[in-house]
């Protein structure tokens, strides 16, 4: 676990107003950690500019080890970083097991994708002429994580910024505030001080994190209505915003599929996580034909899930 800020290399207790983390499968306080403060909001992406121009000057090749290195330490730390999870999410602890391998995966593929997809040599209007697309970073990227899935969607915000030679400061959801903080720990004791900063608080310290004008980009995963406002932010400013906003998910059933083959279907997708996924499915359109028998389906499965315990190998939701 971890309930320290990062910024600048060195590990800092926050100096704003404390907050509680539940767990969510009993109810009980977990961990009490100090957000932080606006001018720690201020040294963070400070510290991420300051380390920006040695980042990006390394070889890729140093950059992608540098990935690989992160991936090593997650297969390592594997048990104990999906008991946090658990511990944090209430999502069951073999299925977290699955998360952390796939975010060890996602550090792999980025460190690889970057040494690969750097540029190309693009066709010439005019003899003589040698036209070039060339990948380069934005400079210090902010990177705010919701709640449901804080390693993933750190890692997909975080692997390639890095990987590109971008520069990071991170803003978990409160709720799982110290999966968070530890996966920025990983992240930044394999890099140089300043390349990865990490801070801790609400909504207040997401804003500030937005419109700070040394945040050359926003990458964030939440509600819709929060997407709005920060795409708004940015685009003001303007500097670019990569957005993943929540979703109204339909399925569509039709008579020429089997309806058990599709309540299952319906049914994993619609209780994966206990239905907080983006992605989940909202609601069904069934074709008539294959109405009841697909309802009769979807029920008996539904009925059949054991909801329990996370840390239960036989729990479900």
């Amino acid at each position: 676990m971890s309930d320290r800020l990062i910024i600048d290399g060195a590990h800092l207790s926050g100096t704003g107003p404390a907050f509680e983390i539940d767990d969510p499968a009993t109810g009980e306080s977990i961990a009490v950690v100090g957000a932080a403060s606006p001018r720690q909001v201020d040294e963070a992406v400070v510290a991420a500019r300051v380390a920006h121009p040695g980042w990006e000057a390394l070889p890729q090749e140093e950059r992608s080890a540098a990935l690989h290195r992160i991936a090593s330490v997650l297969d390592a730390e594997r048990e104990p970083l999906a008991e946090l999870l658990t511990l944090e999410t209430g999502r069951t602890l073999p299925r977290n097991r699955l998360y952390v391998d796939f975010t060890a995966q996602l550090f792999r593929q980025y460190a690889e994708l970057a040494r690969a997809y750097r540029g190309r040599v693009v066709p010439s209007n005019d003899p003589g002429q040698l036209s070039l697309t060339l990948r380069v970073p934005y400079g210090v990227v902010g990177c705010l994580v919701p709640w449901n899935y804080p390693f993933l969607l750190l890692a997909f915000k975080a692997a390639p910024a890095l990987a590109a030679g971008n520069t990071i400061v991170v803003k978990g959801a409160v709720e799982t505030t110290q999966s968070t903080l530890r996966l920025a720990e990983i992240l930044a004791a394999e890099v140089p001080p300043g390349v990865v900063n990490s801070l801790a608080g609400g909504a207040d310290i997401g804003a500030a994190l937005v419109e700070h004008p040394g945040v050359d980009m926003v990458a964030f995963t939440g509600s819709t209505a929060a997407g709005r406002a920060i795409g708004a932010a940015c685009a003001a400013r303007p500097i670019p915003a990569h957005l993943e906003l929540g979703g109204k998910d339909p399925a569509l059933v039709f008579d020429d599929v089997d309806p058990r083959l599709a309540a299952r279907a319906v049914v994993w997708a619609a209780f994966l996580n206990a239905g907080q996924v983006c992605t989940s499915t909202e609601r069904v359109y069934v074709q008539r034909s294959s109405y009841d028998r697909f309802v009769a389906a979807a029920v008996e499965l539904t009925e059949t899930l054991i909801v329990g315990d996370p840390h239960d190998p036989d729990t479900q939701v």
